[in-house]
């Protein structure tokens, strides 16, 4: 009787051993997180950047691949097109408790970005190399400086946008004015 008992303590004290020791998970981050991590501060200093990814049996081309995807989501994140369509078809075939019920759904969706990109460079790259196959994660960015030029040339070309943006510097000048009054007040 008493191993009985010791062997029912010893059991439930290691069930609590177990259970309170956490799960044993670790969060394993992957490449593209880590990158995007950066990317996402990055972008709260003022820079543009995204992460691309690419993947083929050589670097070079996988390199490439991801350069391309990388720039190619820093221009959809600055101008997009999206067009969208979506039809449903439902049809009931029979009579009274004969019948049948067909239905269809589809969904179709299309972006594209039209943009010209001035100075985006790869900023770090992560590669990982799995069964004969090499991925790269690549942190693409543009250089705020540069990017703050490109939208200031391309707003000179387009009158109409730059006056906008003219009238809001301007009420954002007057709005800082008030607001240093309002605390001499």
């Amino acid at each position: 009787m008493k191993k009985l008992t010791m062997l029912l303590v010893a059991a439930f004290t290691m069930s609590l051993m177990v259970s309170c020791g956490g799960s044993g998970e670790t969060t394993k981050s992957s490449p593209y997180n880590e990158l995007a991590k950066i990317a996402n501060t990055m972008r709260k200093n003022g820079a543009v950047a995204d992460v691309g990814q690419g993947q083929s049996k050589r670097e070079d081309l996988a390199r490439e691949k991801a350069q391309t995807d990388g720039r190619a989501k820093i221009a959809m994140g600055m101008e997009v097109k999206v067009q969208a369509l979506q039809k449903k078809f439902v049809e009931e075939i029979g009579s009274n408790e004969d019948t049948e019920i067909n239905e269809a759904f589809s969904s179709v969706t299309k972006q594209m970005a039209s943009t010209v990109l001035q100075g985006v460079f790869p900023e770090e790259e992560r590669m990982v190399e799995k069964d004969g196959m090499i991925t790269i994660y690549v942190l693409m960015a543009v250089d705020p400086s540069t990017f703050n030029q490109s939208l200031m040339d391309e707003m000179k070309s387009k009158p109409k946008v730059y006056e906008r943006f003219r009238a809001s510097q301007a009420y954002d000048e007057l709005k800082n004015e008030m607001d240093t009054y309002e605390a001499q007040q």
